[in-house]
């Protein structure tokens, strides 16, 4: 039933109360590149870009960016180098860079000779994208948005990510569900990090970080050093050295895992919540560098440090024709 409660004689089209667009965008790198928009009919817009992994470019709350944008800008996937850390040169940065799933983390090209930083899922365009908008049992509108990213390779995985993003109108905050399945005939590791990249006006000196671990370990030997120091935000630094830390988070009675930002100098809080049985943990990526100023909060799945992973987070394995099913939900609100 299409009511839209009382409103519905005031509009001639429902664009004027909740509206979704799809497009491809012209120009530069970014030529021929899908997106989505999908704006709640009040404070929140999204914008997905399908084209690049079903993953999120922009999250704007009240008007303003949520997210941290790179100076490479929006690059269509065909222009992806796997060599080394060439992966930087088209990483757009946005609210999501979903990273694996063959791998992640630094280049190893003798543990994996095939796989650059971060590996190619953000550079891998989707299949079977559908948009559709229901309507719920109030009548209101529900915009459900899917595809499917395919990793396949000829002695190799054959893995298919189906993820699923749901906007109800007037609700500052959406969902995505993703199922990841081994559709090969053999046991295969699953690398996955869900690279969500905060920035300015969200990220700053007085932003604070609302993660309560119940562990916390320095990524590196230079990050131990500032182990006390993880929730500090400082203003840009000229060359800062950027440091990392994994955070071990508890999952409440509903199975769900929590953290957040709250900056009251924009009167803003976002909070994440995740479900999985295969992440414990977020990696925070703390880059406070003048011009890539960045604060990442990242579930992952393991350590990053390939081969090495160590009793901290091991690697995973999904076996021949098992799904794995992650569950996000974002909430924005005011601080």
């Amino acid at each position: 039933m299409k009511d839209y409660s009382f409103e519905r004689p005031y509009i001639g089209d429902i664009s004027q109360l909740f509206d979704v667009k799809e497009y491809r965008l012209v120009g530069g790198k970014a030529d021929g590149v899908l997106a989505v928009d999908v704006w709640n009919g009040d404070k929140l817009c999204v914008t997905v870009l399908p084209d690049r992994g079903m993953d999120i470019y922009s999250v704007r709350y009240h008007g303003r960016e949520m997210a941290w944008h790179s100076p490479a800008g929006i690059v269509h996937p065909s222009y992806y180098n796997s060599t080394g850390s060439q992966w930087l040169r088209t990483f757009q940065g946005g609210f999501l860079a979903t990273c694996g799933l063959e791998w992640i983390g630094s280049a190893d090209p003798e543990f994996a000779p095939n796989e650059g930083l971060h590996g190619r899922h953000n550079h891998t365009p989707a299949e079977k994208v559908n948009i559709s908008v229901e309507y719920d049992a109030g009548g209101e509108p529900v915009c459900v948005l899917s595809g499917e990213v395919r990793h396949g390779l000829l002695f190799g995985v054959n893995y298919m990510l189906r993820r699923t993003f749901r906007f109800r109108r007037n609700e500052n905050s959406f969902s995505f569900t993703d199922e990841i399945t081994n559709d090969g005939f053999a046991e295969k590791p699953l690398y996955l990090l869900y690279h969500f990249n905060l920035g300015y006006p969200l990220i700053s000196e007085s932003a604070e970080l609302l993660i309560d671990p119940v562990e916390t370990v320095a990524a590196n030997d230079y990050s131990e050093q500032f182990i006390d120091s993880w929730r500090e935000i400082t203003p840009p630094v000229p060359g800062y050295r950027q440091q990392n830390f994994y955070h071990f988070l508890e999952a409440d009675s509903e199975g769900f895992r929590r953290y957040g930002v709250r900056n009251p100098a924009i009167n803003t809080s976002m909070s994440v919540s995740f479900s999985s049985p295969i992440m414990d943990k977020i990696f925070e990526w703390k880059n406070l560098a003048s011009g890539d100023y960045i604060m990442g909060l990242e579930p992952t799945s393991m350590i990053m440090a390939g081969r090495d992973a160590g009793p901290l987070g091991e690697l995973k394995y999904l076996a021949a024709g098992e799904t794995v099913e992650n569950e996000f939900v974002f909430e924005f609100d005011r601080a």
